[in-house]
């Protein structure tokens, strides 16, 4: 039986959030066997039932709280959105940071930081890539994380000037989302990940030299 939901019908949204202790202790139990399969590897091949199974719940439980396997990564991602919320606004909004490549490196140190600790995130940000199922998510993720960079930039932040500050926020989300993605797939040869990184900041700055100050 084809556990994946068909593309043109897939529900991404969670069943209404039980308020029994009982129930969100059953979620979190299912989300966090899902981190598990993730984070061995073949994220593509995880089902509703190898998420039960390695819960140690009927598929039955899954079902009961999650209308598909999508809808699972779906709640990991608005978990690494909310890590990841917390990281933008403390780097970007800190008044000592006022020199806009310590404060963007610091960001986007942040960001990898937060992928390295939790290998899950990781590898369900690189399904939106490869999941049509999931790509939906990913084009709002960069939508969002661009606003709170374009929004910064029309405000004068960082002496923008000479572009659009939505295109250039558009532009330099993309260019760190790939990055972030090659990070990932090389996260176990150390040197070769951290120098993807040290090019996607010389990347960055190059870029964005000539709009900012």
């Amino acid at each position: 039986m084809n556990e994946r939901a068909p593309v043109e019908a897939v529900n991404l949204q969670r069943r209404a959030a039980p308020q029994q202790k009982r129930s969100q202790q059953r979620i979190r139990q299912i989300v966090d066997a899902t981190k598990r399969l993730l984070e061995r590897g073949e994220a593509e091949a995880i089902t509703t039932s190898a998420v039960a199974a390695e819960a140690g719940v009927p598929v039955s439980s899954v079902y009961r709280y999650f209308p598909n396997i999508y809808s699972i990564h779906q709640t990991l991602l608005e978990e690494f959105k909310t890590a990841t919320d917390e990281i933008i606004r403390a780097r970007l909004n800190d008044p000592a940071d006022t020199d806009w490549q310590v404060s963007l490196t610091g960001m986007i140190s942040g960001l990898r930081q937060l992928v390295d600790d939790n290998p899950s995130y990781g590898a369900v940000l690189r399904l939106t890539l490869t999941t049509h199922e999931l790509r939906s998510v990913r084009e709002a993720w960069n939508l969002r994380l661009a606003e709170q960079l374009a929004g910064r930039w029309r405000d004068g932040a960082d002496g923008f000037s000479g572009g659009d500050p939505d295109l250039v926020a558009r532009m330099t989300v993309e260019i760190y989302s790939a990055a972030e993605v090659l990070m990932f797939e090389n996260r176990e040869n150390e040197k070769q990940a951290e120098a993807i990184f040290n090019e996607t900041l010389v990347a960055l700055w190059r870029y964005l030299g000539n709009y900012l100050d």
